[in-house]
């Protein structure tokens, strides 16, 4: 029962030192996903994870418009996207 995943989708980390952290998933291979979150996890060092060890973000959204845009992509951009998806929650 795999919930499908996709490039630019927020997720949050199932396991880990950075259990229950928010990411963005730059990129997918075969069972691993490269997450960033921008401020621990930088573009230029993305986190290997297993896909069994993340969750989709309850509330749904994503920064696949930021990451199709075409240009480059900067850590601040991820930074700015996963606070606009997680601002709801703290509040």
């Amino acid at each position: 029962m795999s919930v499908e995943l996709n490039v630019g989708d927020l997720v949050v980390s199932r396991a880990g030192r950075d259990k229950g952290r928010p990411f963005v998933v730059l990129r997918m291979e075969e069972g691993f996903v490269y997450l960033a979150d921008g401020d621990l996890r930088r573009l230029d060092k993305p986190k290997k994870k297993k896909r069994m060890h993340v969750t989709p973000y309850p509330k749904k959204g994503s920064c696949r418009m930021e990451l199709a845009e075409g240009r480059p992509l900067c850590d601040a951009d991820i930074r700015k996207c996963i606070a606009a998806l997680t601002a709801v929650d703290e509040t």
